[in-house]
């Protein structure tokens, strides 16, 4: 019962905003249900990828999905969390606290900088500021592709949250396209680095299903919530919830 009601909650979470596939589920997983971390992380990955494939068809078939976006990202997070992935599994036998503490600074900077920016967007009336579209930097877009996979193959943290917040930031689309075009990419991501950490037997499989009985019901009813949110609030709360994740993150990572 446990696992259904936090694989709902979970679900629910990654449908209305995209993030928390890892950011919640990990330290959820390793602190509640005391699953180590080794198991926890590719755990995390596989439940989200199996999520956002009910999240991914709702969001493609209204149409809120940006599918040269998505694609462009994937070309670099694909090799990144490939490369993350083999990272993990490697520095865990020498010294992964070390190695993700200093992921996780890089991971922070870059949400919390994302953010004062996105804020400063919405409210200023510099034009150039206001209409700049990472979308015409196409070559930009893998690279910050590679950094977001290496992220979450090495950590399990950072699809969501990473992405959402550079594209609050980078694009001038509604929320729910944001999100959508988040989701998509978070599955594909999440289904390589997930499949990778499977391989090498870094997946509790009984605890996956049981977050699974709930996540996708919740992941379902997330997505349909979404896209009937206003879009000038539901643009600040989702900033703001991706600086709460943040900090959350640090204070897990960090004990701050």
């Amino acid at each position: 019962m446990e696992l259904l009601v936090l694989g709902l909650t979970l679900g629910l979470v990654i449908g209305i905003t995209g993030i928390g596939g890892g950011m919640l589920t990990t330290p959820a997983l390793t602190l509640l249900m005391g699953v180590p971390i080794a198991s926890a992380v590719g755990t995390s990955l596989l439940f989200s990828a199996i999520t956002k494939i009910f999240a991914s068809a709702i969001y493609i078939y209204r149409g809120l999905v940006c599918v040269r976006l998505s694609t462009l990202l994937a070309l670099g997070s694909i090799p990144g969390s490939l490369f993350g992935s083999f990272s993990f599994h490697y520095f865990f036998k020498i010294n992964a606290e070390l190695a993700s503490k200093v992921v996780s600074v890089f991971v922070l900077v870059m949400i919390v900088s994302s953010c004062c920016f996105s804020y400063y967007r919405m409210f200023t009336k510099n034009e150039k500021i206001v209409n700049f579209d990472i979308r015409s930097k196409p070559l930009w877009i893998p690279v910050i592709g590679f950094i977001v996979g290496f992220d979450i193959g090495f950590t399990s943290i950072g699809a969501g949250v990473i992405v959402a917040s550079i594209l609050l930031a980078l694009c001038p689309m509604n929320p729910s396209r944001i999100i959508g075009t988040d989701i998509v990419h978070g599955f594909i991501l999440s289904l390589f680095a997930g499949g990778i950490h499977f391989s090498m037997g870094g997946v509790d499989t009984d605890i996956l299903i049981g977050l699974l009985y709930g996540g996708i019901f919740g992941v379902i009813l997330g997505s349909l919530i979404s896209p009937y949110l206003p879009q000038k609030p539901f643009r600040f709360a989702l900033n703001s919830a991706v600086l709460v994740f943040a900090f959350m993150f640090a204070f897990k990572v960090f004990g701050v």
